[in-house]
C-alpha cells in the first residue's frame, strides 16, 4: 500500500476511457487513496458515451486539506463541465499554488489554461484544440510534464497519462512496473 492521495474529478460528459485507465494506473502501482470524486450534488456522473458511474464522494464532501494530485480526465462535454464549476477551478489553483500536482487530459488541458496554469508551461491537448494552449508551450506529445503539471492527449493514451501520473508521485521504478503490466513498453 502506498500512501499517496488522489482526486480524479468527475463531471457529466467525462471520458471514460481517460478516468478508468488512469484510475487502473495508479491502483496497479499500490495507490489506496485514489478517489473518483463527482462535482454533482450527487456520487453518479454519467460518461461521454453513456457510462453511470458512482464516484467515491462529491465535490462537496471533500476535506480541506490538499492531496498529492488533482487529476482531470476529458471529454469535451465534461471539460466544460469542469471549468463551469467555481469549486473546481478553486481546487485546482490552489493545489497548483502548493505545488500539488495537477493533470488534465484530451480536453480538459484547457480547463487549467483558461485558469492561467499554464501560462509559460509545456502542454498537449487534444488534436484541433491547441489553440486553447494560446499561452503555453504546445507539444504534440502524448503525455507532457512541466514542473508541477501533467497534459495529455487524449483516449489512447490514457494509460501513459496514468503511468506519467505514477513516475511524478512515485518514481521510475513504480512507473515501469505498471508500464510492464500494462503492455506499454514504449514507456519504459
Amino acid at each position: 500500500m502506498v500512501q499517496k492521495r488522489v482526486w480524479i474529478i468527475l463531471a457529466d460528459g467525462f471520458e471514460e476511457t481517460e478516468a478508468i485507465g488512469t484510475w487502473d494506473a495508479l491502483r496497479r502501482a499500490g495507490m489506496e487513496g485514489v478517489e473518483l470524486v463527482s462535482i454533482n450534488d450527487t456520487v453518479e456522473v454519467k460518461g461521454a458515451h453513456g457510462l453511470l458511474l458512482q464516484a467515491d464522494t462529491t465535490l462537496n464532501d471533500l476535506p480541506s486539506d490538499l492531496v498529492d494530485a488533482v487529476v482531470l480526465p476529458g471529454g469535451m462535454d465534461g471539460a466544460n463541465n469542469l471549468y463551469a464549476h467555481e469549486g473546481v477551478r478553486t481546487l485546482l489553483k490552489r493545489h497548483h499554488e502548493a505545488g500539488r500536482l495537477v493533470a488534465a487530459i484530451c480536453a480538459s488541458p484547457f480547463v487549467l489554461a483558461r485558469i492561467g496554469l499554464l501560462d509559460g508551461v509545456r502542454a498537449t491537448i487534444y488534436p484541433g484544440l491547441e489553440k486553447e494552449l494560446e499561452k503555453a508551450e504546445v507539444v504534440a506529445g502524448p503525455v507532457v510534464t512541466d514542473g508541477n503539471i501533467i497534459t495529455g492527449r487524449g483516449p489512447r493514451y490514457a494509460f501513459h497519462y496514468g503511468v506519467e501520473i505514477v513516475r511524478y508521485l512515485l518514481g521510475d521504478n513504480a512507473a515501469n512496473e505498471v508500464a510492464t503490466a500494462l503492455l506499454l513498453k514504449e514507456v519504459l
